[in-house]
């Protein structure tokens, strides 16, 4: 215990300690108090009861209390409300803290894969599910409430938010909240013209928290952000996340969220921490027992004793739901010191802390380490401060080089993204528009659209750039385009002079018949040829520009319409639609499929290529999962279904589509380690799924397919949501096959 005392007086112990004091001299926690609305939460939840409201307020400042608030009142006089989020961790968090505030029997949840009283007069939703919803005729609420509208911008989801604001019954009041939504105007405009109505517009700079921003220098020690000169050289030293703790415990800055580019860095930094015991392990055990209640699983979980010894925690998404709902609950109660997060769940925890510590200010993407956008930033560095718990909140940035300190700082006042449409039509939107208007009104749907409204601007421009171009000013001439004429006219006069070649041997009554065209050209006998040749070459310049500008205008104007084509093309070719743009008997079923990868179930149903076998079914949910696919597993039988990809994917092609990249999920890879093929990612996926559909125990499962756990129950969330979609077609064989298999893959710790 000496030597752990001396090494911290030895971490603080610097030229910069002092300053540091009085940066964080007001770290502590503020008086109880009864909680009072802010003035923008009571001028939210005004207006609201009238209209529509878009609010924009820092993480942490109490904008899901708008909600509540408007969900109670609802609740109280008979009324409808559907709350969705991007997330199925945070739609099942909310789900249990609105049954807590409103009963059970008031609540419901609708996932991919779930539903739980889906009658309740309060609804919690993923967003895709409510926008299949709105596809019907029947789901009026009286409140629609979008957590985390930023999503809009969202290259995979965003279309989803989009149809929502563009499907949604007049009726129905909309309330859209987010902490990074700097053009919250411009997208007002666009609904005031879709909703025919302006939503107030609601906006909150003011943080309930106050934040402090501070350094971590490559040994792991706190200093202000101006001390950059005491950055040691050298980068990062071996030690420094130990000495960041300490040095976060001394000066009072627990709990911090550590957030990291990779889960292995979480796990990694987790590992290492936890070497470092705290006090009240008791506390944490008894806390935890309540979670290993409903959640045996728990108990053998690798972290367990990282938790209750030294209160750290990692929380990715390799971790099972259950285990990260645990871990930010401990978090709440103030029983976990350090939680080791991903970047990319900014956005998923849903528990803010005293303090955020970023290790890099880099995040992994498909295509390598990319530097962190400022709407990334803000979305981590703002769940620094607890409202009633904190004075202030500390984001501490990296400081390992004096660069990686300048662009930390430089992202404290770097405004978010503005956001912007992601629309694509898909095959999804092809038929459930068409299902209901007629090609023309489906392409004036289109047209309603926010991405065609962010056009429209370009397409104005571009416009006013065509007109501002003169006109030919040269208004004597007897021609009329005179750059098609004199050109014409000059590539006469160039053959005549090379048929008049001693070699080129033309018969003359050629030569002739070519000069008596030129002599009834109208540039032989042009009263202003001089003027005209004097001032073509500006005239051309100015054309190609009036070209490239009418080809620009085009491709602006006509990409939705054009993408909603190929796709349509796609769809009659298949029998879907017929040569008028109408559902046939196959498109009215497969319009019931809202699943991204609807035409590969479609077509896999229409052919028979699987038949009624619950084992079979299981594995195409698998197999089209989107999830990383275990590292393990074996032949699942999906020959069928891969050449049903590679045919579809060909058939993209022809239309000028970018086909499904599922197609790649079907082909083995090379396995480095064991230095071998494996089967494809598609059938490692089948083949874990099948085997927990037919009883697998769960920790056998994870360590022979060597997944990690969250991914595998995302795999198989991901199936179960596949079969749920097969459970609404007309054809009974398949209808109980999906549902049997379904019902056997949701059991814990799946769910």
């Amino acid at each position: 215990m000496a030597r752990s005392r001396l090494a911290v007086r030895q971490t603080i112990r610097r030229p910069t300690s002092g300053k540091l004091r009085a940066i964080l001299e007001d770290v502590g926690t503020p008086p109880a108090a009864p909680f009072v609305p802010a003035p923008f939460q009571e001028a939210a939840l005004a207006a609201v009861r009238l209209g529509d409201v878009l609010v924009s307020a820092p993480t942490g400042s109490g904008k899901t209390w708008i909600a509540e608030q408007a969900m109670a009142e609802l609740l109280a006089q008979g009324k409808t409300a559907w709350y969705t989020t991007p997330l199925k961790a945070l739609s099942n968090q909310k789900f249990h803290r609105f049954g807590g505030l409103y009963g059970t029997d008031a609540v419901g949840l609708l996932t991919g894969e779930r539903r739980i009283n889906a009658q309740a007069p309060i609804v919690v939703a993923t967003t895709e599910i409510l926008r299949n919803a709105l596809y019907g005729t029947s789901t009026v609420p009286d409140l629609i409430v979008l957590d985390e509208a930023h999503y809009l911008s969202d290259p995979e989801r965003g279309t989803a938010w989009e149809e929502i604001l563009m499907l949604a019954p007049k009726r129905s009041r909309l309330l859209l909240l987010s902490a990074t939504f700097p053009n919250a105007d411009v997208i007002a405009s666009w609904l005031t013209e879709v909703r025919g109505t302006r939503p107030d517009v609601i906006v909150e700079q003011l943080r309930p928290v106050p934040m402090r921003y501070i350094l971590s220098d490559g040994r792991g020690r706190l200093i202000p952000s101006d001390a950059l000169g005491h950055l040691p050289p050298g980068g990062r030293g071996p030690g420094w996340l130990q000495a960041l703790l300490r040095d976060l415990e001394h000066y009072s800055l627990l709990p911090v969220i550590l957030f990291y580019p990779s889960r292995r860095g979480c796990d990694e930094a987790a590992r290492e921490l936890s070497s470092l015991r705290a006090f009240g392990p008791e506390l944490r055990a008894a806390a935890m027992a309540r979670w290993e209640k409903d959640y045996p699983v728990l108990r053998a979980h690798q972290f367990r004793s990282a938790v209750i010894d030294s209160g750290i925690a990692p929380h990715h998404a390799g971790h099972t739901t259950a285990w990260r709902l645990a871990v930010e609950d401990l978090l709440g109660r103030g029983l976990i010191r350090a939680v080791c997060a991903t970047t990319t769940l900014a956005s998923g925890l849903d528990v803010p802390a005293r303090t955020v510590a970023l290790s890099t200010l880099v995040r992994n993407s498909p295509e390598g380490p990319v530097v962190l956008t400022p709407t990334e930033f803000h979305q981590m560095s703002g769940r620094a401060g607890r409202r009633g718990k904190d004075t202030i909140g500390v984001v501490v940035l990296p400081a390992t080089s004096r660069e990686e300190a300048r662009e930390g700082l430089a992202l404290i006042d770097a405004e978010p993204e503005p956001v912007t449409s992601s629309f694509t039509p898909g095959y999804i939107q092809v038929l459930n528009l068409l299902r209901r208007s007629s090609l023309q009104e489906a392409q004036r749907e289109l047209n309603r659209s926010l991405a065609a409204y962010e056009r429209r601007e370009e397409v104005t421009r571009l416009r006013q750039a065509i007109g501002s171009i003169p006109p030919d000013e040269l208004i004597e001439r007897p021609c009329d385009d005179r750059l098609v004429t004199r050109g014409r006219y000059e590539r006469m006069l160039d053959r005549v002079a090379k048929m008049r070649r001693r070699d080129a041997h033309v018969p003359p009554e050629e030569i002739t018949a070519l000069q008596a065209e030129i002599t009834s050209w109208p540039c032989a006998t042009c009263p202003v040829e001089q003027r005209c040749l004097a001032s073509i070459e500006a005239l051309r310049g100015r054309e190609f520009r009036r070209s490239s500008l009418r080809q620009a205008l085009h491709a602006v104007e006509g990409t939705l319409l054009d993408e909603f084509g190929r796709h349509a093309a796609v769809l009659r070719q298949l029998g879907y639609l017929d040569p008028e743009h109408r559902l046939t008997a196959d498109g009215q079923w497969a319009a019931e499929l809202r699943h991204p990868r609807m035409l590969m179930l479609a077509e896999a149903v229409r052919r028979s290529l699987i038949g009624a076998s619950t084992a079979a079914w299981a594995g195409v949910g698998g197999a089209l999962a989107t999830e990383r696919a275990p590292r393990r597993g074996g032949e699942a039988g999906l020959q069928s279904l891969a050449r049903l990809a590679k045919e579809l994917a060909d058939l993209e092609r022809r239309q000028t589509l970018r086909p499904d990249e599922v197609v790649l999920q079907f082909e083995p890879e090379w396995d480095p380690i064991s230095r071998r093929r494996i089967p494809s990612p598609a059938d490692r996926r089948a083949d874990a799924v099948v085997a927990w559909m037919r009883g697998a125990d769960w920790v056998h499962l994870t360590r022979e397919s060597q997944a990690e756990e969250g991914d595998l129950q995302r795999i198989i969330l991901q199936a179960a949501e596949v079969l749920m979609q097969l459970e609404g077609l007309p054809f009974p064989d398949v209808r109980a096959a999906a549902r049997d298999a379904r019902m056997r893959l949701l059991r814990p710790p799946v769910v």
